[in-house]
């Protein structure tokens, strides 16, 4: 029985979201496509497929190895009887803190999860930020104030 599952895929280390990709898998064949192109098929001796954090898989292709990040995870173990891998634990984070300025009160410390910490960081220039005014809005309103201050230069010069 052939199943065929989307995902994105990638070289082992590489950073981002990949490239889309459609992993075909049947009883002898795994075929790998991106768009309308063919990656590559390979025969049953030639592919392994391995569990990699995050739901992810490592797949070796005739010697090569990529990483598939398939769209559903728990699907595509269940089909491949390859287990999810267990989520790597990170442990938390220790911060030390200070209530007051006093040195000779210890300081106390919080547990906080990496993921917590930089959940409120954003780049200074977040073009998706409606909190501000935008470039061209202050650029439309720069030229409209320097149109009135001439007119207003050039009406003062007539009266």
């Amino acid at each position: 029985m052939t199943k065929t599952f989307t995902g994105a895929v990638m070289l082992p280390g590489e950073a981002g979201n990949g490239l889309e990709a459609t992993l075909r898998l049947d009883p002898e064949r795994v075929t790998l496509t991106a768009g309308d192109s063919q990656l590559g098929s390979w025969d049953r001796a030639d592919y392994l497929i391995t569990p990699e954090s995050n739901g992810s898989f490592g797949l070796t292709l005739g010697g090569e190895t990529l990483l598939f990040r398939p769209d559903s995870p728990a699907e595509f173990s269940g089909t491949s009887a390859v287990p999810l891998a267990e989520p790597q634990a990170e442990p938390p984070i220790t911060i030390p803190t200070s209530e007051t300025s006093s040195a000779s009160m210890p300081a106390k410390t919080e547990e906080v999860d990496i993921d917590d910490a930089f959940v409120d960081i954003r780049p200074l220039t977040d073009l998706n930020d409606d909190g501000g005014l935008s470039r061209g809005f202050v650029a439309v309103m720069s030229v409209a104030a320097g149109v009135l201050s001439i007119a207003a230069v050039v009406t003062a010069a007539l009266v």
